[in-house]
């Protein structure tokens, strides 16, 4: 069966399999009707399996994807090598801070001195401030964030009294 000119077919698969014939049989020409029956056949079977598309490939990286993946390796490479004491963890934060990357987060211990007026009910200004540290005590374990106060270290400033509380209990030892 011989390939027309209108074939869509490629026609460089005849002159494939004749020069594969020549070197495999150097000057012994094909049998007859070889070359196009073998040609038909080749043709039929990708026919009939026609070749899997490629899948399509994965679009390519850009640098800014990179670039922010670098940069959260340095970040991390730092982190852990503070946590596993390789690197001083100031240091790690000043390279991290050249790199413009943000700082590793730390546990903070913070000392606040703070200027705080509580309204208490007392008969002397020592039971005034007792009530106010109890009370100030009672609002942070309250809390549950783990902070304290070092009563030892605090001043006490001031304590102006008022005017009487007339809802409040009598006093203990009147009863």
């Amino acid at each position: 069966m011989p390939i027309s000119d209108d074939d869509p077919r490629p026609a460089a698969l005849e002159s494939v399999l004749r020069d594969a014939w020549d070197a495999f049989h150097p000057g012994q020409p094909a049998p007859l009707g070889w070359l196009t029956h073998t040609a038909t056949r080749i043709h039929d079977y990708l026919d009939a399996h026609p070749p899997v598309p490629a899948p399509p490939a994965a679009p390519p990286t850009t640098v800014t994807e990179q670039a922010a993946g670098l940069r959260r390796q340095v970040w991390r490479t730092l982190r852990d090598a503070a946590t596993d004491d390789d690197i001083d963890p100031d240091a790690a934060d000043r390279i991290l801070d050249i790199l413009d990357l943000p700082g590793l987060p730390r546990h903070w211990q913070v000392r606040l001195t703070l200027p705080v007026t509580i309204d208490v009910t007392a008969t002397d200004p020592d039971s005034a401030f007792d009530t106010a540290e109890s009370v100030i005590d009672a609002a942070l374990n309250a809390s549950g964030h783990g902070s304290h106060i070092d009563w030892a270290a605090a001043g006490r400033d001031d304590a102006t009294p008022g005017d009487p509380d007339p809802t409040a209990d009598e006093p203990p030892d009147l009863r």
